[in-house]
């Protein structure tokens, strides 16, 4: 049966993703992890970062290499990140980030989460994957305020609409969340009173 959930709504939480890039087995595979999340970039971005497309005294990243052979800039938004990759390049002043390929990084991703113990949120979905963080930093920044133009830019969506159908529905997360904020008061409910099973409140599991 069809899902009527696009794959954008299903969305780690911000503490399972930081739990996930924590989980990695080297500093080079997070630092990969990092790439995806905290710059919402594809696979294939992150395969083609080079050292000369990152700018540290301006605080961007020039993402080459996306969907279309599009070409965005981005701001670093997690120092972390941003101290991260400084170190990992060291004295490097070209040539690539990281030295493994698309397949591999989706192994990264993939094992990161089998190590924690984290499935994905989608159960039509058999691993967790890389594109999956990219959605869920999209769904952060909106929860964070950011505006659809930000987020639009940040993706490197060349529409505003392609964004606002990816992420201007509510994730699988915030009807829960909504959920939980409207039922503590049970005279919201249609029968005040009526009890509602916890596990409706709790996060994805299998």
């Amino acid at each position: 049966m069809k899902s009527q959930h696009k794959k954008s709504e299903y969305v780690l939480t911000e503490r399972e993703a930081h739990n996930l890039i924590n989980s990695a087995e080297s500093f080079e595979y997070r630092c990969i992890l990092k790439c995806l999340y905290f710059g919402a970039m594809r696979v294939s971005e992150v395969s083609n970062l080079e050292v000369q497309h990152i700018d540290f005294d301006r605080n961007i990243i020039h993402v080459i290499g996306g969907k279309g052979l599009k070409t965005r800039t981005i701001p670093f938004i997690d120092s972390s990140f941003k101290s991260d990759l400084r170190h990992l390049i060291g004295k490097k002043d070209k040539g690539p980030v990281f030295n493994i390929g698309k397949r591999m990084m989706q192994r990264v991703v993939q094992k990161s989460g089998k190590m924690l113990g984290l499935f994905h949120p989608d159960p039509a979905a058999k691993h967790i994957n890389a594109h999956l963080l990219r959605h869920s930093m999209a769904r952060h920044l909106k929860n964070a305020n950011y505006s659809i133009e930000f987020i639009q830019n940040f993706l490197g969506h060349s529409s505003y609409k392609t964004t606002m159908d990816e992420y201007g529905t509510l994730s699988i997360n915030e009807m829960q969340d909504q959920l939980f904020s409207k039922t503590r008061d049970s005279s919201l409910l249609p029968n005040a009173g009526t009890h509602i099973p916890e596990i409706m409140f709790e996060e994805n599991k299998r």
